[in-house]
């Protein structure tokens, strides 16, 4: 059994949290039964990891260390400094995982809420990258132009469009969003439109000026985050949360491959938890786990 594996029947077993860097811990209550996978079919299915890695702010390594085992030109020059400007770092790691980062994926002080999807080609997923935020303010720079925005009851996100490409190859395209306001219970068709359904809605704002798109390989990671100078931008609300009990800087980290061609060398945490299903048009579910999954402070 994997120890990754075997660390989290553990804590299912004796009821336990995990670890919170010497605080009260951290509740598990995110965490789905593991069952035997029963998802989709077919040679378009696309298996997709995705972590958040929390550190303090400024952390050394998550700020300087890591990027300098990255490739930072993966996003095309002129994409990359709007991003920049925006306060976004995107970075492509490939060959051995550098043991910093494999430390940090083995770590539960580290490791926040890591999620296996089974989605099938063309079928975006959103994906928060942290709990709602009170106020979520910031300057979006497009082409020169400076404007502020500011958005209550805020959950910043991403969408992530993954395609397949030629050689076994995939193309993952981000969009950045933001949830705010107030949840509305909207009717609409169910899966296979036989009835409605009542869903939770809340207002979005979508970023498609800052949409970027990256080439991805089965031995290969995504990294996404920010720098810690830049907190009044959106790559700064989205990473560098201040306004948290234990103020924190995240990395979001992403491997993804075609299913049919085998899963990359497993040296995380990541659990074959997720269920395949569509596009989760709200992140309000993750919302309560990162409730309870941060707790305390660290």
């Amino acid at each position: 059994m994997r120890p990754g594996r075997a660390l989290i029947w553990a804590l299912l077993a004796g009821l336990l949290t995990g670890c919170a860097w010497g605080a009260p811990a951290r509740s598990t209550t995110w965490l789905r039964p593991l069952q035997p996978f029963e998802g989709p079919a077919g040679a378009d299915i696309i298996q997709m990891e995705v972590v958040l890695l929390e550190r303090p702010i400024g952390d050394s390594y998550i700020n300087h260390e890591l990027w300098r085992m990255a490739d930072e030109q993966v996003v095309p020059l002129e994409r990359k400094a709007a991003l920049e400007e925006n306060g976004f770092r995107v970075g492509q790691i490939g060959g051995l995982t550098p043991v910093g980062l494999q430390n940090l994926l083995t770590s539960e002080r580290s490791c926040v809420n890591p999620r296996r999807h089974y989605i099938h080609a063309g079928s975006p997923r959103l994906l928060a990258f942290g709990p709602l935020a009170p106020l979520c303010q910031f300057q979006m720079q497009i082409d020169g132009q400076a404007t502020h925005v500011s958005l209550q009851q805020a959950v910043c996100s991403v969408s992530v469009l993954p395609t397949l490409a030629d050689k076994g190859l995939l193309r993952l395209q981000f969009t950045p969003q933001v949830e705010y306001g107030e949840t509305k219970f909207e009717p609409q068709p169910s899966e296979d439109n036989s009835s409605l359904i009542l869903q939770q809605k809340r207002p979005s704002k979508s970023f498609p000026a800052l949409s970027w798109e990256v080439t991805l390989g089965p031995n290969q990671y995504i990294i996404v985050g920010a720098r810690d100078n830049q907190a009044n931008t959106l790559g700064g609300q989205c990473f560098i949360r201040r306004d948290e009990s234990a103020p924190v800087q995240r990395l979001l980290v992403i491997r993804a491959w075609a299913a049919a061609t085998g899963s990359a060398a497993d040296v995380s945490c990541w659990a074959e938890d997720e269920e395949p299903g569509p596009l989760r048009t709200s992140p309000l579910a993750l919302q309560a786990s990162w409730r309870t999954a941060r707790g305390a402070s660290r």
